[in-house]
């Protein structure tokens, strides 16, 4: 048996391959792609690859930093056009959170805890422990969202593409502005940067942020560059690494599922996935008409995937993320406090 460390390498390893690939066909957002279905194909046929929620933090550290880094001061003027999408957002989550939780009792055939915590568009990890709490089956509720999460963020950049005109630095030159003037690491670039991960960290598990390992050194970055304090830039090659170790995670989810099981849940993830997807383009579409916002935007800020990745979709076709990151941030504290508290009050009666 391989040691953790030397699975995490392996996957890493897959994960740079199948990123590679996917940026010589010009996938967007290839690193991250790439190595997930890499390390998810690995996972399946049994090789030893394996990766945590604590190997998944240093890159997720590094890609806030980025994200941080894409703040400006006009930001907030942007962010005020889209008080409509901000208003409709809980009625969007009661809606999905409704259908997907039928989905699961009356397909699935999921007991009503673990249907629940299964059918939240809420993270994996906050689904994962609040289900858990709650009598749900901890392993099937993080592979549902391990899985959800999976199609989403392998389906979406090329839906979008359909009818977004995306600049030609697609891929992975498409973070150039966020990573402009960053080829070789400096002293000042690591003291910035390194700074802003190790106060952001800290801050993070200090506040208690949800998705802290993310939120707390993006938060620290934003503050930094929309102050004019200091316009760093993190290098591209660190953001490929950091986006390669993402991808990684997601794709070791499947680890010690057969084939069988496997399909079976990616089936299961599929029918809520199209539920949810389909839920987010009515959304966007309405509000696109109605208030001339961009389609694209709206589908990645009510996008039913994680808060890293659709923040990095949004960077990678070259939409503005801080738009993205306010509505996910929205999303999961909504869901965090909305999810154990209808819980308790339907944990009596049948749910749908």
């Amino acid at each position: 048996m391989l040691q953790p460390a030397l699975r995490f390498a392996l996957a890493l390893a897959i994960g740079a391959v199948g990123g590679a690939l996917f940026l010589a066909i010009d996938a967007p957002l290839p690193w991250v792609l790439g190595s997930m279905a890499g390390c998810a194909i690995a996972s399946i046929v049994g090789l030893p690859v394996a990766a945590s929620s604590a190997t998944r933090r240093p890159m997720a550290a590094v890609v806030g930093v980025v994200l941080g880094s894409t703040f400006h001061p006009g930001l907030f003027a942007l962010v005020q056009q889209f008080w409509l999408p901000l208003l409709m957002l809980p009625l969007f989550l009661a809606v999905s959170a409704l259908l997907c939780v039928t989905w699961f009792r009356r397909v699935a055939g999921f007991d009503p805890a673990t249907a629940w915590f299964a059918g939240m568009p809420g993270g994996v990890a906050e689904m994962v422990l609040l289900g858990g709490e709650r009598g749900a089956d901890e392993r099937t509720v993080g592979l549902v969202h391990g899985a959800r999460i999976f199609l989403v963020v392998f389906t979406l950049p090329f839906i979008i593409r359909l009818f977004h005109a995306a600049p030609a630095t697609t891929g992975a030159a498409a973070a150039a502005s966020a990573t402009a003037g960053a080829a070789t690491a400096d002293l000042a670039l690591l003291l910035w940067g390194g700074g802003s991960i190790v106060v952001g960290l800290l801050l993070g598990r200090v506040l208690r942020l949800p998705a802290w390992h993310l939120l707390g050194p993006l938060v620290v970055s934003a503050a930094l560059h929309m102050s004019g304090v200091t316009d760093f830039r993190m290098p591209g090659w660190l953001l490929a690494a950091a986006q390669v170790g993402i991808g990684a995670t997601i794709g070791c989810r499947f680890a010690g599922l057969d084939l069988r099981s496997f399909a079976r849940i990616l089936a299961l993830a599929a029918g809520s996935t199209i539920i949810l997807l389909g839920l987010t383009f009515v959304f966007a579409t309405g509000i696109a008409r109605l208030t001339g916002l961009d389609l694209a935007l709206l589908a990645l800020a009510y996008s039913p995937g994680g808060l890293a990745e659709m923040s990095l979709v949004a960077l990678g076709l070259a939409l503005e993320p801080g738009v993205v990151v306010i509505h996910h941030l929205a999303r999961v504290i909504m869901v965090l406090v909305a999810a154990p508290i209808f819980f308790r009050t339907t944990a009596k009666e049948p749910l749908p």
